[in-house]
């Protein structure tokens, strides 16, 4: 069984018509100073769902990641924090959003969110039909995960354990596909989120599917062209300036849908020479965009699969070409980084002590001596720790 393709098979429309105009240019330095401060990297948010609902979403794949993306950009927050907000209160909530990937996403964006997520629909259900799979089997699978999650959380296994004798064999590899199967579908279509895990012994950790509609008060689902105009709007104040493939990178979307919320807040755009290369900001931001600096000497650790690195199509603005192996990495693992106003300059990695964090730092540019104790104060926000329970060791064997 392969994977998901959610390419677009659908004949091509004719293209939209994108805003133009006398460019406004702007160098890259300007840029990484306007998203810096957008993504509360420069001055922090009052608390972790603020963060979610300004990202569109922490990619958490990684668990443990997501909690560091929110954490580089507040104050500091202990896990009990994001704990009540995702289990208690349920002001963020964790589900397959853009590029298929699972985040964290603020509650009041999972209209938005589910909208983006019902144009890869046709996707899924073009994966189901080159494997085999019939349009009722598709519909009875939807059906079934849906009404087995409202009874409670399961499992992939227990609703492979309970599904499969009443549909047939044939409904076993689906729901228990490594990539989500039937149930990523079940999502998209706002049946399913993840819920707490459950703790299996020596199985370990296995991952809970509740129904989100008795699990969050949901709010309404825009139609998906209304949707992909104001995700684009976010898009932009946050990871502007940015043009069309940047944000077809952003949501994972081919097709037609990406160029389209370009056309349609045309009125609201400012075309942008980013360094010789088409790009938008939204007009209400020019001023913003104008007068945005680097920071002098602003370094800051970003953590596996941070949002920063997921948001552009070109990697170059922030990351030198030759550097590129080692911050996107195989299986698509994104490195830890560290950024220097904005570019990355270093990857690292981390081990548990019974001091608190070993970290190891590899340069990819030169990093000075005087960078080591602001760095190591940003380690420590990130693991709740205190800058004299971080211990830096700097490998410069790459």
């Amino acid at each position: 069984m392969s994977d998901p393709d959610i390419s677009d098979d659908a004949p091509p429309a004719p293209a939209p018509v994108l805003p133009t105009g006398v460019p406004l240019a702007v160098g890259l330095p300007q840029a990484l100073a306007f998203r810096l401060a957008r993504q509360h990297l420069v001055l922090p948010a009052d608390d972790p769902v603020s963060v979610a609902r300004t990202l569109l979403g922490a990619q958490a794949q990684v668990q443990s990641a997501a909690v560091l993306q929110l954490r580089a950009r507040t104050a500091g927050f202990p896990d009990a924090v994001l704990d009540r907000a995702l289990y208690t209160d349920r002001t963020l909530v964790r589900l397959w959003a853009q590029r298929s990937t699972l985040h964290l996403t603020a509650r009041d964006d999972l209209g938005l969110i589910l909208a983006l997520r019902r144009l890869y629909a046709g996707g899924y259900h073009r994966w189901y039909a080159r494997e085999g799979l019939e349009p009722d089997q598709v519909d009875r699978l939807v059906t079934a995960v849906a009404e087995a999650v409202a009874a409670g959380p399961h499992s992939r296994m227990d609703l492979s354990r309970l599904l499969t004798p009443r549909l047939g064999a044939w409904a076993q590899p689906w729901l228990e596909h490594s990539w989500g199967g039937i149930i990523k579908l079940a999502a998209a279509l706002g049946h399913v989120c993840h819920g707490p895990a459950r703790t299996e012994g020596e199985a370990g950790v296995e991952a809970l599917f509740v129904s989100l509609p008795r699990w969050v008060d949901l709010p309404p689902v825009p139609e998906g062209r209304v949707a992909m105009a104001a995700l684009l709007r976010r898009y932009l104040a946050v990871y502007g300036p940015a043009g069309v493939g940047d944000f077809r990178k952003f949501t994972g979307l081919p097709g037609a849908a990406v160029p389209q919320a370009f056309a349609d807040l045309g009125p609201e755009l400012l075309p942008v020479d980013l360094a010789g290369r088409r790009a938008f900001v939204l007009a209400a931001d020019e001023a913003a965009l104008r007068t945005a600096e680097p920071e002098p000497g602003h370094l800051t650790a970003l953590p596996l699969f941070d949002p920063w690195l997921l948001a552009h199509a070109d990697t170059g603005q922030y990351l030198d070409d030759r550097h590129r192996k080692a911050v996107y990495r195989t299986a698509g693992w994104i490195s830890a980084v560290v950024l220097r106003q904005g570019r990355v300059v270093a990857t690292w990695t981390h081990r548990r002590t019974a001091a608190g964090w070993c970290v190891t730092v590899q340069p990819l540019e030169t990093l000075a001596r005087r960078e080591l104790a602001p760095l190591r104060r940003r380690l420590a926000l990130l693991a709740g720790l205190r800058p004299g329970q971080i211990e830096v060791v700097v490998d410069k064997t790459r």
